[in-house]
């Protein structure tokens, strides 16, 4: 009897122990799986912040890359204005020297600054042709002592026989001009190359002048299919000593 009891007493104290161990190994596995998941949000975590970290950098990246266009796109086209402003407008004026004199002349669009081209003819009055674009002159006294000058309206030869029109050439009695600002004149048309302004410059003197040619309104009808190709002219005129 007493050995049964014993026996007895293991099994049950087996039983519990057994349980216990079962308990314990629950538990373990269940802290094993709690540690487990906080690796893994942490792990998580640590993508999230790396992902958005990445997306900043993309960003930032995408940021540069457009302010580095924009500004080579600035360069390159600021580069080629000043290419194509080099090419397309050259220097608007030619400079000859005559006698003792420097003279100036502010080329107009295609021709040089001293040829007057009235072709085809376009008669307008006074009122008009005083707003009509002008020939501007910078005549300058080289010389140590006053020298005088004219200005004259000759024919453009080499054009007249480009033309074929030496026989239908513009009397100039049909011809205004106006110097600067001062009253409109018509050209004496008895002269071949009519003198229309004289001047006189002391040493190292400049004179800046406007002239403005135009086609009278009086033009009798035969005339409308004539030429006129001209240039203006400046010569020196010798003075004495004062």
């Amino acid at each position: 009897m007493k050995e049964k009891k014993i026996k007895k007493v293991k099994q049950a104290t087996n039983v519990k122990v057994r349980a216990l161990i079962e308990e314990r190994k629950k538990r373990a596995k269940k802290k094993q799986e709690s540690k487990r998941l906080k690796i893994s949000d942490i792990k998580h975590g640590e993508g999230a912040q790396v992902n958005h970290l990445l997306s900043r950098i993309k960003a930032k990246e995408s940021q540069l890359t457009f302010i580095f266009v924009t500004i080579l796109f600035f360069v390159i086209l600021t580069s080629l204005y000043f290419v194509f402003s080099s090419v397309r407008e050259p220097i608007r004026y030619s400079t000859i020297k005559i006698g003792n004199f420097e003279v100036t002349f502010n080329d107009r669009e295609e021709n040089l600054g001293n040829i007057v081209n009235l072709t085809p003819l376009i008669p307008m009055s006074v009122e008009e042709g005083e707003k009509t674009e002008s020939y501007k002159l910078k005549i300058v006294n080289t010389s140590a002592r006053k020298q005088s000058f004219q200005l004259k309206l000759m024919n453009d030869v080499a054009m007249i026989q480009e033309d074929g029109c030496s026989d239908i050439q513009l009397p100039g009695q049909y011809i205004y001009y106006q110097i600067d600002a001062y009253s409109p004149q018509l050209l004496d048309g008895s002269k071949r190359s009519p003198i229309f302004y004289t001047g006189t410059l002391e040493s190292g003197e400049i004179r800046f002048i406007e002239v403005r040619i135009w086609v009278s309104e009086n033009l009798p009808k035969e005339y409308m299919n004539y030429h006129y190709h001209g240039k203006i002219s400046v010569k020196t005129i010798e003075t004495t000593n004062s």
